[in-house]
Order: structure tokens, then C-alpha cells, then sequence
């Protein structure tokens, strides 16, 4: 049904954590920005970007808490106007 609707169907392993990898980067920035008080919301968003800032140095972390293998292939498969280059 979804392939009738245009939509290419994507195989996921049949039991795996990393059918959702954005919960290992939330769980990354917790790590870095909690357990400290902050003395205004203003304070602790500047942490957050601070710690999003240096994720954005460091692209290879990135990909090691979230690029794995099976997502890299699934979305090389797809036929898409632009190839993704990971």
C-alpha cells in the first residue's frame, strides 16, 4: 500500500536501538548539559547551543552516535533526484 501511494519501502531490522538514532543524540546532549543549575532558561539554552555548536565542528562524532550502516544503505537505495553522499 505504501509503495502504491509513491512512497519507497524502507526494510528495518527486525529488532534493533538504533531504529531511532535522534534518542542517542538527545541522550548525548542531556549527558552535557544536565545536573547543573542554571539561574535562567536563557542560560541553559546558551549551554545547549553551545554543546550543538560543537557538534557541528565535530561531524565524525555525529556520525558515530547515529550513522549507522543500515540507515547509510537504506537511503543510498532510494532513488532520489540528489544521491545522499554519508
Amino acid at each position: 500500500m505504501v509503495q502504491d501511494l509513491g512512497f519507497p519501502l524502507v526494510q528495518q531490522p527486525a529488532c534493533a536501538p538504533e531504529l531511532n538514532p535522534v534518542e542517542w543524540l538527545t541522550e548525548e546532549l542531556r549527558r552535557a548539559v544536565e545536573g547543573r543549575v542554571y539561574d535562567t532558561l536563557d542560560g541553559k539554552v546558551a549551554a545547549i547551543e553551545a554543546e550543538l555548536r560543537k557538534w557541528e565542528a565535530d561531524a565524525d562524532r555525529v556520525h558515530r552516535l547515529a550513522g549507522w550502516d543500515w540507515i547509510k544503505d537504506t537511503l543510498n537505495q532510494l532513488s532520489h533526484p540528489n544521491p545522499i553522499a554519508l
